[in-house]
C-alpha cells in the first residue's frame, strides 16, 4: 500500500508498506468544516459555555489582553482575530485598549514578518502585538503558590488586565494531556520557575503512564490553577479537521468551554488500534518547526508500538534540535533517564525546561528504537539524539523490517497529533 504522509505544510512523502505487513492505520476522524466561522465566533461570543456574554464582561473602560499561541500551533489566528475585536469594539471596548500577547511559553520570540504572515498585517496596524519575555523578570508579577507549591509568575500586563482572552487550538499533548484552556496561560506567560516545576512534574508522571490524551492529571490541575489565578477569563479554542480547518469552536470559560472541546477532539485525535505494532511509522506534522515540538509526535508513536520496537520518524525540523534547548539535548541526549534525573536533582543542569524535554525524550528512547528521515535534522543531530540515520522513506523501512523480521506488523499514523488507543 502507498500512503502520503504531510512532510511540514506543503509537503508530502509517499510511503510503502507490504500489504502483508500493515497492521493499522490512524488519522484524524473526518469533520466538515464551520461554513459560517464569523458567524460561529459572534454567537460564540454571545452565549458562551459557563460565562455571561461578551457584552456583559467588558465595557468601554477595560483593558484587555488577548493571548495567541505562535508558530509552532497551527490555530488559524488570522481568521479569528479580526471576528474577535470586532466582537470587542461592537461590547464598547476600543482598540487602544486592546493589546495582544504572544505565549510562547519558552520558545523563540516571534519576527515582524511572522507576526504579520500569521496573526494578519492589518491585525498588526491595529493593535499592539508583543513576545513575551519568560527570563525578563522585570516583565513579570509572582502571585504565589499553587496548592501543590508550584510558585505563579506571570506576565505583567496579563496580571494588570482587566480581562484576558486566549485563542488557541485543542489537540493532545504529552506534558499536559491536552493543549488548550489554561496551557495559553502556562507556560504560555508565566516565568521559568513556574514552567519549569509543571514540565518536570510530566516529565515524571511519564514513567508511570502516557499522559497525552488524558484530560485528569496533577499536571493539567497545575495549569488550571495558574490560569485562574492569572486571570484567564475566557477562551475561543479551535478544533481542527484533517484539512486544518476549524471543524469545531469551544468559547467560553478556561475550565467548561476546554472540557466540552476535548469531548470533539477525542473523536479527532483519540483513534482505536488492533494492538501494539512492531513498527510505527509517524509523521511529525503539524508539531515539526523542530525536535522540541516534534517529541510530541514522537511520544504518540511510542504509545502504538511494542517495547523494543521501531518507530520511522519523519520530520522536516527546519530549526534542527531547538533554538533554545538544542545544546543541552546535544550534550546529553543519548543519557539514560536515570541519569539526567540525577544530574537535574544535582543542578547540574541548569536549564531546567530543556531537562524536562530530555527527560521525555530518554523515556522515549528507552522504549524503543528510532529510524529518522529529515532534512533539517542534521547527520550530527540524529548522532546526538540516539536516532539512526535514514536517506529515504524506502531504506527506511527496510531498516525496520530488518530490524524487526519481514512479518513485522506495522502501524501509521498519519499526522504527528494522533493518540492511538490499543484495544
Amino acid at each position: 500500500m502507498k500512503i502520503n504522509l504531510p512532510y511540514g505544510k506543503k509537503e508530502t512523502i509517499a510511503v510503502e508498506i507490504p500489504d502483508e505487513n500493515l497492521y493499522y492505520i490512524a488519522n484524524r476522524g473526518e469533520a466538515s468544516a464551520l461554513k459560517e466561522l464569523e458567524k460561529e465566533i459572534k454567537e460564540g461570543l454571545k452565549r458562551p459555555i459557563g460565562v455571561p456574554s461578551l457584552l456583559k464582561m467588558v465595557n468601554k473602560d477595560s483593558k484587555v489582553v488577548i493571548l495567541v499561541d505562535d508558530v509552532t500551533r497551527p490555530t488559524p489566528q488570522r481568521l479569528i482575530l479580526p471576528v474577535l475585536l470586532d466582537g470587542l469594539n461592537e461590547a464598547g471596548v476600543p482598540d487602544k485598549n486592546i493589546e495582544v500577547i504572544i505565549a510562547l511559553g519558552t520558545h523563540r520570540a516571534m519576527t515582524e514578518s511572522e507576526i504579520n504572515d500569521r496573526y494578519g498585517k492589518e491585525i498588526a496596524e491595529r493593535v499592539s502585538i508583543i513576545n513575551h519575555e519568560y527570563e525578563n523578570e522585570d516583565t513579570l508579577v509572582n502571585m504565589g503558590k499553587t496548592a501543590l507549591g508550584t510558585p505563579i509568575s506571570v506576565n505583567k500586563k496579563v496580571c494588570e488586565a482587566d480581562f484576558v482572552i486566549g485563542v488557541g487550538n485543542i489537540v493532545p499533548h504529552c506534558y499536559a494531556g491536552w493543549a488548550g484552556g489554561g496551557k495559553i496561560i502556562q507556560p504560555g506567560v508565566c516565568g521559568e520557575k513556574t514552567t519549569e516545576m509543571t514540565h518536570l512534574l510530566a516529565a515524571q508522571l511519564i514513567r508511570k503512564e502516557w499522559i497525552a490524551g488524558n484530560l485528569n492529571n496533577d499536571v493539567r490541575q497545575e495549569i488550571d490553577a495558574v490560569a485562574l489565578k492569572a486571570g484567564l477569563k475566557l477562551i475561543i479554542n479551535t478544533v481542527l479537521n484533517q484539512e486544518d480547518e476549524i471543524s469545531y469552536l469551544a468559547i467560553g470559560s478556561p475550565i467548561e468551554a476546554f472540557k466540552e472541546g476535548v469531548k470533539t477532539a477525542e473523536k479527532m485525535y483519540c483513534q482505536k488500534v488492533p494492538g501494539y505494532a512492531d513498527i510505527v511509522i509517524v509523521s511529525s506534522y503539524p508539531a515539526d518547526i523542530d525536535y522540541w515540538q516534534a517529541e510530541k509526535a514522537l511520544s504518540y508513536a511510542m504509545m502504538g508500538v511494542k517495547p523494543g520496537g521501531t518507530v520511522i520518524f519523519i520530520t522536516p525540523c527546519p530549526e534542527r534540535i531547538s533554538p533554545v534547548h538544542g545544546k543541552l539535548f546535544e550534550e546529553r541526549a543519548k543519557l539514560s533517564y536515570e541519569e539526567n534525573l540525577k544530574a537535574i536533582k544535582r543542578k547540574e543542569i541548569e536549564d531546567v525546561i530543556g531537562g524536562a524535554g530530555l527527560l521525555i525524550h530518554s523515556h522515549l528512547m528507552e522504549h524503543a528504537e528510532v529510524i529518522c528521515y529529515s532534512n533539517g535534522l542534521r547527520d550530527k543531530d540524529k548522532e546526538a539524539l540516539g536516532f539512526k540515520q535514514a536517506d529515504s522513506i524506502e531504506e527506511a523501512v527496510e531498516m525496520a523490517l530488518k530490524n524487526q523480521g519481514k512479518k513485522a506488523k506495522i502501524g501509521v499514523l498519519a499526522c504527528g497529533d494522533i493518540i492511538p488507543l490499543v484495544e
